[in-house]
């Protein structure tokens, strides 16, 4: 069958049958058609622009919410770093860390796992101020209606608290390098969280004593060693000093206002002074008027 003329000159040039048109067209050469042409290849841009911004899907909202915001700024003054992930992750689900704003605590949320039993547990509402391994020792004890996990973590309980050692991960290490500091359950959390990157809520390894050798614990940085009981510390000491200056500024307005109550003393006995002199000075005038005129009296009687 003899092909078509157009379609043999569309294979032979890679014609496409549609004029160019964002080709140059000279003044001479640009009539009506022409005009209506460009007036109509505007508004297909403009309409495949529109169409682009309505399937472009939307950005995501980068701002958090208020309560959030508060509970990043009150992790960060006590020296924290919290880590809110994007709607839609499993600890960003999971996560009921909040910030009482009345007691001005933080009550965190707190996973707990036990590698040899492969078995986990979480902790609610835990005040920043209780001591890790009261919170440890309730996962250990017998609770109602978790007979099975207290019968797997026979291994712990046997092994003693003592002897068991409580690590978090150190977070921005890789997977296949991971490390992890070592948590002292004597302390309170904020203490040992201080310091620390922390992703949504911290997550504790418990380790039996022949576990502590596969896992790579490190010492925390030299700012973070005494943790959050150093930086108590250092606002124990400056409170110390600012009462210290307080009492200082106390003393000098004090003596100030002594030697304010002499200089106003002393003026007053002056002034008295100066009355009193004004005072014999008039009867010292007074006496002399007299005796001129006792004086005048006598020469009088004499002439």
């Amino acid at each position: 069958m003899p092909s078509v003329p157009g379609a043999a000159h569309k294979d032979a040039s890679g014609c496409s049958g549609k004029r160019d048109r964002t080709a140059f067209v000279g003044r001479g050469e640009f009539d009506e058609r022409t005009f209506m042409s460009d007036y109509r290849f505007l508004e297909d841009v403009q309409l495949a622009e529109d169409i682009a911004k309505r399937s472009k899907p939307p950005a995501p909202k980068l701002d958090m919410p208020q309560f959030l915001q508060t509970l990043v700024y009150q992790a960060r003054r006590r020296g924290i770093q919290l880590h809110i992930l994007p709607p839609g992750m499993e600890k960003r689900r999971t996560n009921s860390t909040r910030y009482d704003g009345r007691q001005q605590t933080l009550y965190w949320h707190i996973d707990w796992r036990f590698p040899a039993a492969d078995v986990g547990a979480s902790s609610l509402k835990v005040h920043e101020n209780r001591v890790v391994a009261d919170l440890l020792r309730s996962h250990l004890a017998l609770q109602p209606g978790a007979a099975a996990r207290h019968h797997a973590v026979r291994e712990y309980n046997e092994a003693g608290l003592e002897a068991l050692t409580v690590v978090m991960r150190k977070e921005r290490t890789p997977a296949n390098a991971a490390e992890y500091f070592e948590i002292d359950i004597t302390r309170p959390l904020r203490q040992q969280l201080a310091g620390k990157v922390v992703v949504e809520y911290p997550t504790l390894l418990v380790l039996l004593p022949h576990e502590k050798e596969r896992y790579c614990i490190v010492a925390p940085p030299a700012d973070e060693g005494s943790g959050g009981q150093g930086r108590e510390a250092g606002a124990v000491a400056r409170e110390g000093e600012e009462g210290t200056l307080v009492a200082r500024a106390a003393a000098a307005a004090a003596a100030a206002a002594a030697i304010e109550g002499e200089e106003a003393t002393l003026v007053a006995g002056a002034a008295a002074a100066r009355e009193g002199m004004e005072e014999t000075s008039a009867a010292g005038a007074g006496d002399a008027a007299a005796l001129a005129a006792a004086s005048g009296k006598e020469v009088t009687l004499a002439v």
